[in-house]
Parts: structure tokens; sequence; C-alpha cells
């Protein structure tokens, strides 16, 4: 741990850029890791030549473990609302040729309340049948039910047939529906009126604070833009015992 905070030094952002359940250094790096490998690589199987695109690319804790993985003609594509975060990576990686950074200015009540850009309208700044991976962790678990759809189908516009999107959850099903009512769940989605049938908040006054969504319609959306989930696993957000980590993970291939 102490060699790859020396070697990547320049790549952990300093602390007062760090979120996400990650507070210190040797936090980023371990999160960075684990998810690169228990998730891309074992799950997804990421390969060293794939055009990847992380859709809500934050402060770099998955674009740090990648720069000793892809390999050219394999690139990175890293996208955010966070302006400041976009400018610190894009000095960071400067020297990093296969790595970009670009800022989106889409509006959300938790992370970008100024956004000029509705969610409902965004459109990814890439051309269709780009991408072999498209990740999205913990970004639709900051978003409303309305902005999923068109989401979901610029997702699967700029994968190459084969491609697969990653992304992160908190799902609502029989099991974890229970689990909140029981009150064992990490936000205490039972203490907040439903919003409806397909999502829970936990804060009204910041609705995209945290929001869980409805399996069944997540599922939905999948089919309707024509990809096939590989793999469902659980998080312990819910009250579960998970060794996956916190958040839901959804797998998916475009057919």
């Amino acid at each position: 741990m102490l060699l790859r905070l020396r070697r990547d030094g320049r790549l952990i952002p300093p602390e007062s850029m760090l979120y996400d359940g990650t507070t210190t250094a040797v936090q980023f790096v371990a999160l960075g890791d684990a998810f690169f490998q228990s998730i891309l690589l074992e799950r997804a199987h990421l390969h060293s030549t794939a055009a990847v695109l992380d859709l809500g690319c934050g402060n770099g804790s998955i674009a740090r473990p990648l720069t000793r993985y892809l390999q050219r003609p394999g690139r990175y594509e890293g996208i955010d609302v966070n302006a400041n975060s976009i400018e610190w990576l894009k000095q960071r990686y400067a020297n990093v040729p296969n790595f970009a950074f670009s800022h989106v200015d889409v509006a959300n009540t938790w992370y970008n309340p100024g956004g000029t850009t509705s969610p409902e309208h965004f459109a990814l700044p890439f051309e269709s049948s780009t991408f072999d991976i498209v990740l999205l962790k913990s970004v639709f678990t900051h978003m409303l039910p309305v902005a999923l759809p068109p989401y979901m189908r610029e997702i699967s516009r700029v994968l190459k047939k084969g491609g697969r999107s990653v992304i992160t959850y908190f799902l609502l099903n029989e099991e974890s529906r229970r689990l909140i009512e029981q009150g064992a769940d990490a936000f205490q989605l039972g203490q907040t009126p439903a919003a409806d049938s397909s999502h829970r908040i936990a804060k009204p006054d910041a609705p995209e604070f945290v929001v869980a969504h409805d399996e069944g319609r997540i599922r939905s959306y999948y089919a309707e833009t024509g990809c096939s989930i590989l793999n469902v696993e659980f998080g312990n957000w819910s009250g579960r015992s998970s060794t996956l980590g916190h958040q839901d993970l959804v797998i998916a291939e475009k057919r």
C-alpha cells in the first residue's frame, strides 16, 4: 500500500477532494483498487485494450488503477458534473496520453444544483458504438427516475455491440423493501414517505442525496435499450449480509 501511495502520489487527491466513502489517501487507494480488481476485472472481464467511459468519474478513484492496466489502443474517458474535480484531473493526468476528462454541466440538486442542462435532456458527447465498457459508479444512486431512461438510451448508444455497462444502484425489491420497513437499511428510507412505487429517497429537501430504484423498473430499462442483464448482485446497504460492498451491481451487455 505504501508503495502505491508513493508511486501514484500525483493521482491521489488532497483530503479536501475526498468523498464517496473515503477520507484518507489510504482509503482512496484501497477503494479504487478493490473496485478495479473485483468488479471491472473479475466480474466485467475488462481487457487491457478496452475503451472505457467512466460516467461520473468523480475524483479519479477508478481512473488511477486503470493507468497501470489500459494499453493503447485502450483508452479512458472520464466525465463529471464537478468542474473543480475535472480541472484537477486534467492537470494530474496530462502526461497519461490515453486518458481524457470532460466537464458536463448537468443539474443535480446534491452535486451540481446550478447545472444548466437537465438530466432528462443530457446527451453523451461521444459517437455511437465507441466504448467497450461504460461505468456508472454511484451515479444512478443520486438521480431520480425521470432521468434514467434517457441516460440508459445514451449508454446503449455509445456501447459497442457486445460492450458492457457496469452500474451500481440501490435496488428496491421484496427483500430490500422488507429490510427498509424493519429499519435495517443504511439510510433509514422507511422514515421518509415513499415518493412513489418506483423509488425511495432519504432527504425530501435534497431528493438526489440518495435514491433507491425499483428493480423491476430498472430491468425494463435494459430490455428497452437492447441490453441483456448478465449479472445482478446485492450489496449491504439495505441490511443484507454481502461481501460485494455497499451498493448493488448490475452488469449488462449490448446485444
